[in-house]
């Protein structure tokens, strides 16, 4: 736990994670963009946030060989597109956030999901539920399309909860420690909670509980033949959907928005290709964006 970026990810306790897919009308391009360059940086702007990372995925692809009885793949239909990690410091943080902006505004910004999602599921992860174990990523926060092989990985129980945490909490224990293993975070997922989301004025479109995940392992590898240990996972899990990770945006750092949460990913893209690294100084970023520029860096975490 001495790693810097392990120790800026593991200060948040409260964890909301929305995953869901688009309608099926909406071309897929024209949905991942809307979400990284116009929903995110005004979710971006809220007050609360201790980080915000979102990520897009591709088709499930099965990427273990000795897991017999254990589903790895699925319907394309019934598949996840996009997930949005937004993460707390603590219940005032979270409070914060609940309050800014005001009722109308936060209706807008909530128009997003009618706009785009046919179906979402909001988990909640909190304390020890939601732990970073390793990162030795080249650039954290992430930005862009992963240099390495990264994967989502969706789990669903096989029994009861307390046995299946109990394993996964082991099984990211071990392949923390595995060689090639660059990053890893496990979130241990709580029971949609729809009275609450409805509460705080977000459309219902809930999967229905045998399309819901109790567990989330965020993970990087060094290259593609890294080899991760599963014994004893098949008697806990009754399937395991792994979701290559396309690209992954993070709007949000150690509780401030990041040059991507406030310029868009396009004008990071374009000033990290050419070095155009005068227009990411501070003054001429508090000087568009105000206060929430204050502190904003393109570089990676000192290690």
């Amino acid at each position: 736990m001495s790693d810097r970026a392990v120790e800026t990810e593991n200060q948040a306790r409260i964890c909301r994670i929305t995953c869901g897919w688009k309608k099926p009308e909406l071309p897929l391009d024209a949905v991942r963009r809307y979400w990284r360059d116009v929903h995110s940086p005004a979710i971006a702007r809220r007050p609360g946030i201790w980080e915000y990372r979102h990520y897009q995925f591709d088709a499930v692809r099965p990427i273990f060989t000795d897991l017999p009885g254990v589903e790895q793949t699925c319907p394309t239909d019934a598949q996840l597109m996009w997930l949005s990690d937004v993460r707390y410091a603590d219940d005032d943080a979270l409070a914060m956030f609940s309050a800014d902006p005001d009722p109308e505004v936060r209706g807008q910004l909530l128009g997003d999901i009618d706009l785009i999602v046919d179906q979402s599921t909001t988990y909640k992860a909190v304390d020890a539920m939601a732990v970073t174990l390793v990162d030795t990523s080249a650039l954290v926060p992430p930005q862009g399309s992963p240099p390495l092989p990264a994967f989502g990985l969706f789990f669903r129980a096989r029994g009861d909860e307390g046995p299946f945490r109990a394993a996964m909490r082991d099984i990211a224990a071990r392949w923390a420690a595995a060689p090639g293993v660059v990053r890893l975070r496990l979130s241990l997922l709580e029971a949609p909670d729809v009275s609450a989301e409805r509460a705080a004025g977000y459309p219902i479109k809930t999967h229905p509980p045998e399309r819901q995940y109790q567990a989330w392992i965020d993970i990087a590898l060094a290259n593609a033949d890294v080899i991760l240990p599963t014994e004893g996972l098949a008697e806990q899990v009754g399937a395991l959907h792994a979701y290559p990770i396309a690209a992954n945006y993070t709007s949000n750092y150690a509780g401030k928005p990041t040059f991507v949460g406030l310029r868009g990913f396009p004008a990071w893209d374009a000033l990290t290709a050419i070095g155009g690294y005068n227009q990411a100084q501070e003054p001429i970023m508090r000087w568009m964006f105000g206060e929430r520029a204050q502190g904003v860096t393109l570089e990676p975490v000192a290690r």
